[in-house]
């Protein structure tokens, strides 16, 4: 075999190492028995490479059923943490039980449904009250709260616009691609919403390549399907209906085979990994929204060819029905010292809660 043969190999090789599913960190937590405090700190050193990457309120999204993250957001920032001394972990325990208790107390912390407000969560609004822990911290214990029904607000009249059966989207919702095909031409897609009909959207396509701007209009059906012939876009599927499960079929031939995280924008997105049955197709699916972060195709013939569109810019994460707003009025905090102070009862506490969620006063 020539030398030159041997090179286009070596090559094709690697390029195909380079391309496929992206790479994200993905960090699946095995099972902590939490007993004692150095338990707690031996979870929060597990954790902690995460909490760099994702940075602090990432982190408290994705494992949300942690509770205890509240007291590794405390260590992480603490001077002992980084330390080499024989002492570290002997101040850094110390430093745990100053603000959660001792073991007996900590064992608490995995609450079950119950009809009063946890210890662990009066203390750590206690904590927020006195501006120890931040809003993220304290909303960890209204999110544990509503999980497990100790808060039941009726969420009916809330942001989203959405309707069953039918892709989450409004009028100037705009989602832009970028493709670069197998000749090296490049191309760019802007979608955006024109109108919302009963049985379709209507959206402007805006294409930009080598060739100039065209612009379009295409009709989209209710599950995100474009219904015009595939060649007229970059993306023929940019939105899939919610909620999706693992071993879905969201199309005829694309299945949902993985889970991961997916950076955009310099912030982690939870996304599902969708794959035809070949394993030519791999599109990567935001698990709140259904938007197609990317799609990467390959042509299997003489020579591999890879294929991906990418997204490139979209608003539809600015919106409220679809991404997650933390708001906590600062006002709050005199309800929440009242309920420290044994001023109201836990159930007032509660009820004054669900009812400032149920306006969207309060959003966790």
């Amino acid at each position: 075999m020539k030398l030159s043969t041997w090179i286009i190999i070596i090559i094709v090789i690697g390029l195909m190492g380079g391309i496929g599913i992206p790479s994200v960190f993905a960090h699946s937590p095995p099972y902590f028995e939490i007993k004692t405090s150095k338990d707690i700190l031996r979870f929060c050193e597990f954790f902690y490479d995460e909490y760099i990457f994702l940075g602090a309120d990432t982190l408290a999204e994705q494992h949300s059923n942690f509770p205890n993250l509240r007291a590794c957001g405390i260590l992480y920032n603490h001077v002992a943490w980084k330390s080499t001394h024989v002492g570290r972990d002997i101040v850094l325990i110390a430093e745990i039980e100053k603000y959660l208790g001792d073991a007996g107390y900590i064992k608490e912390r995995h609450i079950k449904n119950s009809e009063k407000i946890p210890a662990w969560i009066k203390n750590d609004a206690k904590m927020w009250v006195r501006g120890e822990v931040t809003d993220t911290l304290f909303a960890f214990g209204i999110k544990t709260m509503l999980e497990n029904h100790i808060l039941n607000p009726s969420l009916e009249n809330n942001d989203r616009n959405c309707n069953e059966n039918k892709i989450c989207v409004e009028k100037l919702d705009f989602i832009k691609y970028s493709y670069t095909n197998r000749y090296g031409q490049e191309i760019t897609e802007k979608y955006t919403v024109d109108a919302i009909n009963i049985d379709e959207i209507i959206m402007k396509s805006e294409r930009i390549s080598r060739d100039g701007k065209e612009t379009t209009s295409i009709s989209v059906n209710n599950d995100g399907m474009i219904s015009t012939n595939k060649k007229c876009c970059v993306i023929n599927k940019f939105m899939f209906l919610t909620p999706i499960n693992i071993g879905d079929m969201i199309s005829e031939d694309l299945k949902v085979v993985g889970e991961t995280l997916y950076e955009f924008n310099s912030k982690a997105h939870q996304v599902w990994i969708a794959q035809n049955a070949k394993k030519t197709d791999t599109l990567i699916i935001d698990k709140k929204s259904g938007v197609v972060f990317s799609d990467s195709h390959k042509e299997i013939g003489t020579t591999i060819i890879w294929e991906k569109v990418e997204l490139k810019d979209t608003n539809i994460f600015e919106r409220k029905y679809i991404s997650t707003q933390l708001l906590i009025p600062k006002w709050f905090k005199t309800i929440t010292m009242w309920l420290v102070d044994d001023l109201i009862s836990e159930s007032e506490y509660l009820n004054a809660t669900e009812n400032l969620l149920e306006r969207g006063i309060i959003r966790i």
